[in-house]
This record gives C-alpha cells, structure tokens and sequence, in this order.
C-alpha cells in the first residue's frame, strides 16, 4: 500500500490508455496510487493538441487585455445561471478577495432544454462577448477536449478501482462541468495576498492547464508546500472532495493555493468536472465498511457552493 503522504507531483503517461490490457492496467494501477497519495498528478501524452491549448491560451489574453467595462457587461452577477465574468475582488460569505479574475461557461443548453423549462439554475446558455467568434470557438472546442479527456479519466479511475470501465459514466450525462479562463495579476515578490487562498476543490475532479509562470502549491500530510512547477505540454489533475466521499477517503482531496508573485501576468485554465444535477453519490463501501459518508445529492450541493462563492441575477 502506498504511505499517505508525497514530496513530489507524479508524472503520468497516458499513452498506455490506448494500448493493450497490461498497458491500461499499468497506467490505472499508477493513477490510482497518485490519487491515494498526492491527490495530485501530471498527465502527459493526452492527446490534445497543441493548437488547441495554445488557442484556449489566446483567447484568456484577448478577453482579459479587453477594456473593463466590455468585461463587466458579462458579469457573473448578471447572469442567471453563473455564467461569464467574475472580476477582481469578488466574494461571497465565507470566500475571501481572491486576486485573480475569471470567465467561466458550463454545458450550453437552450429554452427548450427540460432542465431549463423546470427553472433549474444549474442549467442555462452560456454568455459570450458580441462580435468574437474566435473567442467562443476556442472556448466551445476546448471545452469538448476537456470533456472527451474526463470521460477517458473516469474510465481509468474505474478501472483502477476494480469496477467497471463505464462505472462513472452514468453520473456524467449532462454533467456539471464547468470551464474558467483565470488571469491573476502581477504581484511583487514580497507581496502577501494571494491569488486564490488554500482550498480543495468542490466537485468530481480538475483537469488544470497552467501557463509557464507557476505558482500552484499543494500541501502535503506533513504540512510542507509541494511546488506544481509548469510542465509544458501537460496538465495538472486533482482529486475534489465528491471525488473523495465517493471513494471513501480511498482518493484523497488535497489541499492547495496559488501566489502570484513573478510579476508577470498569470493564465490558468481550470476544467472542473462534476457529475450531473441529479446525481446521488454514493460512497464505495471498503471491504466490510459500510462507509464513513451518507449519500450525497450533487446538484444541490454544487449549487449551494456556487450561490456561496458568487452573486447571481434573481429575476
């Protein structure tokens, strides 16, 4: 059994995903390790394309290099359903100021969607500049990578956790998903705020894409701050805390921060993967234990943490 503590973010090939048995067997026994270990780990060889993270990468620095009020008018605070832009500075009753700013889309549905007839805030159309198609297309293609690549993920996941391939799937039909370009500003190196304070993360899993300017840490059992230094080329997966009720405490929700103190402009592209509104999560029982954790309704759950971190639009 691997000891429940890291000095370093492992490194994992993804390639093996696509290979015979033993090769997927080899990568899953290697994911499931880091996930009850770190929480955290590198993957490489992913399969997404270089143009198309180099083009998620434009579009952040187009929208966030837009004037301020062509960025307000897609406020979160706005929209019915969370979407669009969170600007610097914004908080909600138990989140503190964060130094960074966001735009975030999720699973675009239209009036007709079922979900959005019933009034369901979780599920809505997502907010684009006017006049930007390039934008929206980067964005739109990106995030189907994302999701193609969390599915391949869950299925690794399952896999590696002795159940069927498709185990996750079900949960993951009309997903919760969300998408955030995040641009931190540039801070002095012997400045104290930071960009987003130590948290875990809220819902399945995160697929991050981060820049070349670091300043992601990851804190281990011992306490001790885990630099996630940029691997060009990769991304940065971390187990959320459904993720590790699901399992038991088996994959472990880590905790983590980021600081910004380079001096230069911070690009984060964070891909949050959680499971459907109506998704009940229940815990994975461990040999004869029944579970140290009750059944948990996603939806409500996710919704409660948004309403938490960000205003909305109520009429």
């Amino acid at each position: 059994m691997p000891t429940n503590d890291f000095d370093a973010i492992p490194v994992i090939s993804l390639a093996g995903l696509e290979g015979t048995r033993e090769a997927i067997d080899a990568v899953t026994a290697n994911i499931v390790e880091a996930c009850e270990t770190a929480g955290f780990f590198y993957c490489v060889d992913h399969g997404v394309s270089l143009a198309r993270i180099e083009a998620v990468f434009a579009a952040a620095r187009w929208f966030f290099g837009r004037p301020q009020a062509q960025r307000d008018a897609l406020a979160v605070a706005t929209s019915p359903n969370f979407r669009g832009y969170v600007p610097i500075g914004i908080t909600g009753p138990d989140v503190p100021r964060r130094l960074l700013e966001a735009f975030q889309i999720m699973l675009d549905l239209g009036p007709d969607d079922p979900d959005v007839r019933a009034g369901n805030i979780m599920y809505g159309a997502n907010r684009w500049p006017p006049d930007a198609p390039e934008f929206r297309s980067a964005m739109e293609g990106y995030f189907a990578d994302m999701t193609a690549l969390s599915l391949r993920l869950l299925r690794a996941f399952a896999r590696g956790l002795g159940l069927a391939d498709n185990y996750f799937e079900a949960f993951f039909r009309k997903p919760l998903t969300q998408l955030r370009l995040l641009h931190y500003p540039p801070q002095p190196p012997d400045a104290e705020a930071q960009g987003v304070e130590t948290h875990t993360d809220t819902g399945a899993f995160t697929i991050l894409l981060q820049d070349q300017v670091g300043g992601l840490e990851v804190r281990n059992r011992a306490g001790r701050w885990i630099e996630a230094r940029p691997i060009p080329g990769s991304f940065v997966i971390n187990i959320a805390d459904m993720m590790q009720r699901w399992t038991d405490r088996r994959f472990v929700s880590t905790p983590h921060r980021v600081a910004n103190r380079t001096g230069q402009d911070r690009f984060s592209v964070p891909f949050f993967a959680n499971p459907d509104y109506d998704a009940i999560i229940t815990p994975l029982a461990r040999g004869s234990s029944a579970g140290r954790f009750e059944p948990l309704a996603c939806g409500p759950y996710v919704e409660a943490a948004y309403r938490a971190a960000w205003p909305r639009a109520t009429g």
